[in-house]
């Protein structure tokens, strides 16, 4: 597979994320307020006492209507999210890899350990909304995934704006804003409370980041096959 095709489907990949991601909303309200969105919150529970901030004590009348939104949104996500993203980081760190294979193929291989993980978080969150109220081993199952997944996706973020700064030009400035995940999610590991709100934003940084790089690779026509150097995107751009 070529570079350009690899950037085109990429590119698609993105799109399904952002169209399947509005399926994942979830606007019942939490039992108490949270500093972060309710899902990011759920992965991020660490104690029963966290579940119950999140979902209330049973009985109460928040959580009869949160669980079965949060477990729609685990299913979509397990099914269409997942796939999604791991499609799009894969795709456009395959097509940057053609210039730097070793580095291009252990992130294609993170990105797919990821998916992974992020399955094991999904299984996780489904025990867990099922029995709120008990001390469980899923709770250690989640923080192992939830970590696992975030620093992983944001360890792949990086390495693509390593291969974009590898070809010059401005590529460091893509390489600060695809780096930004590894900030937010090593945070969220020492501080979840403090930075769970920032875990998206960052991979939302070096998301679009890396979607406008797709963007130029797949529609860019060259006559040799790596994929498009940072100096002529930003010329396309």
């Amino acid at each position: 597979m070529g570079a350009r095709t690899a950037f085109g489907l990429g590119a698609a990949a993105a799109i399904a994320m952002l169209v399947t991601a509005i399926f994942m909303a979830v606007t019942a309200p939490t039992c108490s307020p949270l500093p972060m969105s309710t899902l990011t919150a759920f992965e991020l529970v660490r104690s029963v006492a966290d579940l119950h901030r999140i979902f209330g004590m049973p009985g109460d009348a928040c959580r009869l209507a949160l669980v079965p939104e949060l477990d729609h949104a685990n299913l979509i996500d397990t099914f269409g999210y997942i796939p999604a993203y791991t499609a799009f980081f894969g795709f456009v760190v395959y097509a940057l890899g053609r210039r730097d294979r070793t580095i291009g193929w252990i992130a294609v291989a993170i990105a797919l350990g990821c998916a992974v993980a992020d399955v094991f978080e999904n299984i996780s969150m489904f025990q867990l909304s099922a029995t709120l109220d008990a001390q469980s081993p899923w709770l250690m199952a989640l923080i192992i995934s939830t970590n696992a997944k975030w620093v992983g996706l944001a360890v792949v973020t990086t390495m693509a704006g390593v291969m974009l700064a590898r070809r010059g030009g401005f590529g460091w400035a893509a390489l600060l804003l695809c780096a930004a995940p590894l900030a937010t999610s090593l945070w969220a590991v020492a501080a979840p409370d403090a930075a769970g709100q920032y875990l998206i934003p960052g991979m939302a940084i070096a998301s679009v980041m890396l979607l406008l790089v797709a963007i130029v690779g797949a529609v860019r026509k060259g006559p040799t096959e790596p994929a498009v150097t940072w100096v002529s995107a930003c010329d396309e751009l």
